[in-house]
């Protein structure tokens, strides 16, 4: 994430398309908690192509050691 302009009325934010998708699945999953905000930002990030990221292929449980 990069800073691109800043003054005391904006802020201009350049972000990794990778990133931006992880943004948009948190801004998505604290929606009722953020309010108008997020909202607006999900509109914006969905509208310029952003995609929430693909769930890993992998499991995640544990498995402990076999017994003999």
């Amino acid at each position: 994430m990069d800073i691109k302009e800043l003054d005391k009325a904006s802020v201009s934010v350049s972000v990794p398309t990778s990133e931006a998708a992880w943004l948009l699945q948190g801004l998505e999953e604290q929606r009722a908690d953020l309010g108008p905000l997020a909202d607006e930002l999900i509109a914006l990030l969905r509208d310029k192509g952003v995609k929430p990221p693909q769930a890993h292929p992998f499991r995640m449980e544990y498995m402990g050691p076999e017994e003999h």
